[in-house]
C-alpha cells in the first residue's frame, strides 16, 4: 500500500507543478474481506493503516478525499445459500472419505471456492444432534469435472448426513447470486429469497 501510495503522491505532485491540475481525490477502490472460516481485521485496522501511510505522503492542508468500497465486508453475511445433499458415495469401498454433492456448485454461485480460494462455513442441522463426523469431498451437480468445491480443506460433516438433507452455506451474501446468473449445463440460477 505504502509503494501504490507514494507512486500516487508523486503523481499529485508531478500534475500540479508541470500542468497545473491539483487533483484532489484517490479512489484506493475496494473489497474489505469479511469473515469465512478465518475471521478478518475490522475496517479499523485497514483505516488505521491505510491513514498512517497517507499522512507519511500528505500534510492535513493537502490531503485528498479518500473513496473505499466497502466491498464484501458490507454485504457477505447477508447471504445463506440453501442446498440439498442430492448423492454421497466413496471412490472405493476402502476409501475413508465420503463425497457429498450438493444442488448447487461452481457454477450455481460458488465460482469463488475454485482452487478452494474462499472457504465457506457450512452447517447443517444434523450437526446439533451429530454423535460422529467425517472428512468430506463437497462437489456440485453439474458434470464438469472442476465442479467440485472442497476436496482439500478437510471439511468435515456428520455420518448420519443423507440425500436430501439440507447444507446452509454460510457468509454467501457477496456475489453468489451474480455468478449464477448463467444456466450452466442446464441448472437454473440461484433462486433469491428477501427475508425482512
Amino acid at each position: 500500500m505504502d509503494d501504490a501510495l507514494s507512486k500516487v503522491k508523486y503523481m499529485f505532485d508531478w500534475m500540479k507543478n508541470e500542468e497545473g491540475i491539483k487533483l484532489q481525490m484517490i479512489n484506493l477502490g475496494g473489497g474489505f474481506p469479511t469473515n469465512y472460516i478465518s475471521e478478518v481485521n475490522p475496517i479499523k485496522v485497514y483505516a488505521e493503516e491505510i491513514t498512517s501511510y497517507l499522512t507519511d505522503d500528505y500534510n492535513d492542508d493537502e490531503m485528498p478525499e479518500i473513496i473505499l468500497e466497502p466491498g464484501r465486508s458490507l454485504v457477505g453475511g447477508s447471504g445463506v445459500l440453501v442446498s440439498d445433499v442430492v448423492l454421497i458415495s466413496r471412490k472405493s469401498d476402502t476409501d475413508l472419505t465420503r463425497w457429498v454433492y450438493t444442488d448447487v456448485g461452481l457454477f450455481q454461485g460458488l465460482i469463488e471456492t475454485l482452487g478452494e480460494a474462499i472457504k465457506y462455513p457450512v452447517y447443517t442441522p444434523k450437526m446439533e444432534t451429530s454423535t460422529s463426523e467425517g472428512t468430506v469431498v463437497l462437489a456440485g451437480p453439474t458434470c464438469d469435472s472442476t465442479d467440485i468445491m472442497y476436496e482439500e480443506a478437510g471439511y468435515q460433516l456428520p455420518e448420519e448426513l443423507e440425500i436430501g438433507d439440507k447444507i446452509y452455506w454460510l457468509t454467501t451474501g457477496a456475489y453468489t447470486n451474480s455468478y449464477s446468473s448463467v444456466e450452466f449445463n442446464g441448472f437454473p440460477p440461484l433462486e433469491v429469497v428477501y427475508i425482512d
